[in-house]
């Protein structure tokens, strides 16, 4: 058996990796890096590929597959909003003249070759995905083949958060031969969950009281509903006072509609609403024209490199009433929302933007950070461990710290490891 290290690998994004032995091949992941285009750059001949979850990072080079006769293999969530980010991917190239090659009906072939299953006997292997946390949906994949069992993580957690359940190392494959894990806060420990939270609704409180707009960047997918979500039920609980409070996404909003048809996916106390997604206290736009200020607005993009958050923070970032809540951890080096913290400026048609607003990063992430992923490994007790999804530095510093428990290897991209 060989585990070929194709994507994802000393970097956040573009995740691939595959599992070969004389029998077959599938895939682990089969994304994009955020900014980059859909390529050929991973192998087309798999049997099968699994997809941990739906963010294009893991999923967005599925497009180079729709022409063959891919089966691919994941959550019913996951197949449904792979699908539309993959659509809205189209659009936004074709918005931006780009030449690209790939249209709806590629996407569509994508949703059409989906397998929703959770377990799977293909070409020898017997492949068993699990709950991984981090988004709904998001799954991990054991592989057991050849008498070796290998445990892929994809992105998860170990944290339960307001919606969703974090994962259960208990019920997770023990003592597996290989243990594939991300790495992309490997070498951080973040605030318990509750306490990030408070800061979160404390700089609310902070901006309402200078009767300021609040900027929250989200994804579309699972951080738009987790944030609005949160916020309406506070408003609901009195925990914040009543304020216009606004999502700007089409997507984010198709993709509620998913997130109330699949209840199963949440907690059981989400399950037992019957439509929790329907907030009473959060309104949706079609367009930043719409908002009522001074304002609470939750919007695509989560990086704030295009859309509603790019527009708004820099309407915004000149008045020091207002506020930008950065929800993510990792920001890539060149998005406005990283400048704006940083250098606290941005660049609009050439002109510099002095940021006055306050720049507030919230990590309130769906990531295991390093103390989960050292429970994790402690948990499990794999023979290998190989670390993915991680700039250099972050793995190391994760590798120094498990190393007494297991063997570490970060590899290298194109690298070849056989068990």
């Amino acid at each position: 058996m060989r585990i070929h290290f194709l994507g994802g690998v000393r970097e956040v994004g573009g995740s691939c990796i595959a599992v070969e032995t004389d029998y077959g091949k599938v895939a682990l992941d089969y994304g994009i890096k955020v900014g980059e285009k859909v390529s050929d750059q991973f192998p087309k001949d798999f049997d099968a590929v699994i997809i941990s979850h739906a963010h294009l990072d893991h999923s967005g080079n599925l497009l180079s597959l729709s022409r063959g006769n891919p089966v691919i293999i994941g959550s019913r969530i996951t197949r449904d909003v792979t699908t539309d980010l993959l659509r809205d991917m189209i659009k936004i190239q074709n918005m931006n003249g780009n030449h690209f090659p790939y249209n709806n009906q590629d996407a569509d072939n994508i949703k059409k070759s989906w397998w929703i299953r959770d377990s799977v006997a293909l070409l020898g292997m017997s492949i068993q995905l699990y709950p991984a946390g981090h988004v709904a949906g998001a799954k991990m994949t054991s592989i057991h083949v050849e008498g070796k069992e290998i445990l892929y993580t994809g992105d998860f957690c170990l944290h339960d958060t307001e919606i969703l359940e974090g994962s259960k190392p208990e019920k997770l494959p023990q003592k597996p031969d290989a243990l594939i894990i991300e790495s992309t806060y490997g070498g951080k420990v973040r605030l318990p969950r509750n306490k990030l939270v408070d800061q979160l609704f404390k700089q609310i409180l902070r901006t309402i009281e200078r009767k300021g707009n609040v900027l929250i960047p989200a994804f579309a997918f699972h951080r738009s509903q987790e944030m609005a979500k949160r916020i309406d039920q506070a408003m609901e609980d009195g925990i914040l006072p009543n304020y216009n409070v606004y999502t700007i996404s089409p997507l984010a909003h198709k993709i509620t509609g998913y997130f109330n048809n699949y209840k199963q996916f949440f907690t059981r106390e989400i399950q037992q609403q019957k439509q929790p997604f329907n907030y009473r206290h959060v309104k949706h736009l079609h367009r930043t024209g719409q908002i009522r200020e001074p304002a609470i607005v939750i919007c695509t993009s989560g990086f704030g490199h295009a859309g509603a958050s790019l527009r708004l923070l820099t309407e915004w970032a000149a008045d020091e009433d207002n506020s930008v809540v950065i929800n993510s951890g990792y920001l890539p080096p060149e998005s406005p929302l990283r400048i704006a913290k940083e250098k606290r400026e941005l660049i609009k048609n050439g002109n510099k933007i002095p940021v006055q607003a306050e720049v507030k990063q919230i990590e309130l992430s769906g990531h295991a950070d390093q103390g989960e992923l050292i429970q994790l490994v402690e948990a499990l007790e794999p023979k290998r461990t190989f670390l993915v999804h991680g700039e250099l530095e972050q793995a190391e510093l994760l590798s120094e710290k498990i190393s007494g428990i297991t063997e570490v290897y970060v590899p290298e991209r194109h690298e070849t490891i056989s068990m």
